[in-house]
């Protein structure tokens, strides 16, 4: 009798320590589970947390270059030693007039017209007469890529090669004249759009040409 008590002594023991070692491991685990979702947990804020902030510079840096930078006016700086300007007038760039944008589309081009008159006038500038003392600067540029329409990125557009993202620069006169810069003859071409929105288009330039130069910035509004 005694012996068999030894024994359900002894598989009781088992038993309770069968039972102790089984919730130890069930904590165990337990445990793991928690430490694991946490570092889930904490992967997964992480990801988030990247992700916003991608998100967040992706969005700043589409509206920067949108709304990119613009001049408080226009001004611009022009100087002539071809004889362009004789028997007329004397021309002043201190004052600027009326200045004006237009935008046409086409399948894979766009086209950029940007008037700045030293005189204001009510008249459309693409085909406004001309009086003494009266000039008129016009860039037009030719914006190539895909869609339709192209859209008009900024940066810099090429002054001195016809290339995609060319420019053309020219002073209209009185009587019908244009003084075209020259490609070939300009040493200096810097022409950058730094802005564009619905409703203006800004940028600055610097053309060194064999007898025209030309400086100034401008912040043109765009005619629908």
């Amino acid at each position: 009798m005694v012996k068999v008590k030894a024994v359900i002594s002894i598989v009781m023991v088992v038993a309770v320590i069968a039972v102790l070692s089984s919730i130890s491991i069930a904590c165990g685990n337990q445990k793991a589970e928690v430490q694991q979702t946490q570092k889930s947990d904490e992967v997964v804020d992480e990801i988030t947390s990247a992700a916003q902030t991608a998100e967040t510079q992706t969005v700043q840096g589409t509206v920067a270059q949108a709304s990119g930078e613009c001049p408080a006016a226009t001004s611009v700086n022009v100087e002539s030693t071809n004889g362009a300007y004789k028997d007329r007038m004397p021309i002043s760039w201190d004052k600027i007039g009326s200045q004006s944008a237009y935008i046409t589309n086409s399948t894979n081009n766009t086209g950029v017209f940007i008037y700045i008159a030293n005189f204001e006038t009510s008249e459309n500038l693409k085909d406004v007469s001309l009086s003494d003392g009266q000039a008129l600067i016009q860039f037009t540029l030719t914006v190539k890529g895909q869609g339709d329409p192209v859209p008009i990125s900024v940066g810099k557009y090429n002054v001195r090669e016809w290339v995609d993202n060319y420019v053309s620069t020219g002073i209209r006169l009185t009587g019908g004249t244009t003084v075209t810069v020259s490609s070939a003859d300009t040493t200096n071409g810097d022409f950058e759009i730094t802005s564009v929105t619905d409703t203006e288009i800004c940028g600055k330039f610097n053309i060194d040409e064999k007898w025209t130069k030309m400086t100034g910035e401008f912040k043109v509004p765009i005619v629908k």
